[in-house]
């Protein structure tokens, strides 16, 4: 088993029908917690048939105990949750439950618990050599803090899954990075005291963007003082910039570091065609830090999970997911994408534009450059400043 990738599906979500309870109590649909979105991204893999790879194991998700998500949730919060769960009530504002990003509706303790038994599988099973790397396609909920819910994220499962590691290797590093296009605020928060936890996350930071955190300036505290690393993007950055950022932070102090252990957050929602939010990305980027993240897991101790993140364009989405999922696997994605994949996309309302894995090559205008490359330049600039001496970099 040692050779495979671990695959964790949705397929245990998408058996209830919470969310169809759900999209019946709305007038618009949830962006994340939604049954299209669910089926379009799970969809483009099992179509594809990287699913049947000799290369790729099939694994179901559980539901994580409540002592495992005691290891970092409140048990107040967690049985608040529980309670929404059964169509219960209770006093829900102090845990951030029933807005319109963490909607309260049925099994939504079992929606939100699932994906976090499948991170602390998935992290375990590589850690313990069952698998060569894993990937959890529904999880990455780096909002949800001790006792709260945020952005479509309920429970942690990032720092879940990264606490039960520590819990059984405790001298072992951990490298946690995140290219959500969102800040990953609770991951960030939960490890910002520990030196053995190195957060690093890229994100667009603009004004009025959530969670309006995660500037370069936060960079822990404590003996965790230097091990948590920033990179926010300003609005139109564009894949250049982008790996520009990449390479000049994220490859010196990973290198530096020597993870024995590295958590991917992907996010699929950095990616030109998110309607949520304002970043360039295309899908060159994303088989480029497939590729690139492997190529450096590979230095170190070769251990590696990845989970999906956000993404609120479901087409944009599974393609990003299934793109970084191939290069996992070491499998090849086919020529096209197929068709009874384009025409479920179309039977939800979504249009495929183009049939291949690829888009337009596209930079921002030549008016906006200069501005991006000058707050890029100031952002790299602080970071070498605040973060690189703690690595013993210049």
């Amino acid at each position: 088993m040692l050779e495979k990738t671990a695959l964790y599906g949705p397929k245990e979500l998408l058996a209830m029908d919470g969310l169809d309870e759900l999209d019946r109590m709305k007038t618009e649909p949830n962006p994340f917690w939604n049954r299209a979105r669910l089926d379009i991204t799970w969809s483009l893999p099992v179509m594809s048939g990287l699913t049947k790879s000799d290369k790729i194991s099939l694994q179901p998700m559980r539901q994580a105990t409540r002592e495992e998500l005691s290891l970092f949730h409140d048990p107040s919060y967690i049985e608040t949750l529980e309670l929404f769960g059964n169509t219960g009530s209770a006093f829900s504002s102090r845990f951030g439950l029933d807005t319109e990003e963490c909607p309260v509706f049925q099994d939504v303790d079992k929606y939100a618990s699932l994906p976090v038994g499948a991170a602390i599988d998935a992290v375990m099973g590589v850690a313990e050599g069952q698998f060569r790397n894993a990937m959890s396609f529904v999880g990455g909920f780096h909002h949800a803090m001790e006792n709260k819910a945020a952005g479509f994220c309920y429970l942690n499962d990032c720092v879940i899954a990264i606490k039960k590691y520590k819990e059984n290797y405790a001298d072992k590093m951990v490298l946690y990075l995140d290219t959500d296009v969102h800040h990953g605020d609770g991951t960030q928060q939960a490890f910002y005291d520990d030196p053995n936890v190195l957060t690093i996350s890229m994100h667009e930071l603009s004004m009025g963007f959530f969670p309006m955190t995660g500037r370069p300036e936060e960079v822990g505290i404590g003996a965790g003082k230097g091990y948590s690393v920033n990179i926010p993007l300003p609005p139109l950055t564009d894949d250049v910039e982008f790996w520009r950022a990449f390479e000049s932070v994220v490859v010196p102090i990973w290198l530096a570091y020597k993870p024995d252990f590295v958590f991917w957050d992907v996010g699929g929602d950095a990616h030109m065609g998110d309607p949520l939010a304002d970043l360039m990305l295309t899908y060159d980027t994303y088989h480029r830090l497939s590729s690139t993240v492997q190529q450096l897991v590979h230095l170190g101790n070769k251990k590696l999970v990845v989970v999906g993140g956000g993404g609120y364009n479901p087409v944009a989405t599974a393609k990003i997911w299934t793109i970084v999922l191939a290069n996992l696997a070491g499998v090849a994605l086919p020529p096209i994408l197929p068709a009874e994949w384009i025409e479920l996309c179309q039977s939800y309302g979504f249009e495929v534009k183009r049939g291949g894995w690829t888009d337009r090559p596209r930079r921002m205008n030549d008016e906006h450059y200069p501005k991006v490359k000058r707050e890029l330049d100031e952002t790299i600039e602080k970071i070498k400043k605040l973060i690189f001496p703690t690595f013993g970099l210049e």
